[in-house]
């Protein structure tokens, strides 16, 4: 069934408006007819089983059916903190991370990162916004996940350090510490893990310099396995592999 997620300013009691181009959408594109059923999402958690009552070039209007709260979300909320790279390659990280359960993806900018544009244009910065409600629409999400402004490295890990419950660096140069590692010995320890933040770096990697200012914010290194991975590779294995590991994969 086609999903849609509207803003709460479009549901109205029972009545449904669909904003353009969303309406042009179910018009022109998905030819959905009068009294087909359409799920609808409000952004906040709550899932509307909605029929179609009126589609014309003027609008399209739907009527709500029934109202539920689905608890479909991973209950970690997982940061996924990646350099910014070149635009298909970020774009197909959004999309992933969305489809793989993580609640925001925080974009940022160190030595090695190949893109450095720290102001966002606003049309490819509604660009990433689309990608990520479409890639909810099509995987299941009940909500939108965030997207960060940019920022640079060092003003991200101090923001983690303090805002998330434990805070990881994937760095091929640890040997020792795996993902799993890491998040067993937190649940060994007895530490509630409610929020994690994964950091993923450039193609370059990290440099030494700021790999000691992830060992001075407490961020722990981690391995992704015996072999080095791209970068865009990393940054959707690690966020599931987080996921499968706390089992919140639903699997």
């Amino acid at each position: 069934m086609h999903r849609f997620f509207l803003p709460a300013g479009c549901i109205a009691g029972e009545t449904v408006t669909f904003p353009e181009p969303i309406a042009h959408q179910i018009r022109h594109v998905l030819r959905l007819k009068e009294g087909m059923p359409v799920q609808v999402l409000d952004g906040a958690g709550t899932l509307l089983q909605v029929r179609l009552q009126e589609i014309s070039e003027e609008g399209v209007l739907g009527r709500v059916m029934e109202r539920s709260r689905p608890q479909d979300e991973p209950a970690v909320k997982l940061a996924l903190c990646v350099s910014l790279t070149q635009r298909e390659k970020f774009e197909w990280i959004l999309q992933k991370n969305v489809e793989v359960g993580s609640a925001c993806v925080l974009p940022f900018i160190s030595r090695y990162s190949l893109a450095r544009e720290k102001t966002i244009e606003a049309k490819r910065r509604q660009r990433w916004e689309d990608i990520l409600r479409e890639a909810a629409e099509q995987s299941g999400r009940i909500l939108i996940p965030t997207l960060g402004e940019v920022c640079n490295l060092p003003k991200l890990i101090a923001c983690c350090a303090q805002e998330y419950d434990l805070c990881l660096v994937a760095w091929e140069g640890e040997r020792s510490t795996t993902l799993q590692n890491a998040l067993q010995t937190v649940q060994k320890k007895g530490r509630d893990a409610h929020s994690i933040a994964i950091f993923i770096g450039p193609e370059g990697g990290f440099a030494a310099q700021e790999m000691e200012v992830f060992e001075q914010a407490g961020v722990v290194p981690v391995s992704l396995g015996k072999r080095i991975l791209r970068m865009e590779t990393a940054a959707i294995v690690a966020p599931a592999l987080i996921l499968y590991e706390l089992g919140q994969m639903g699997l």
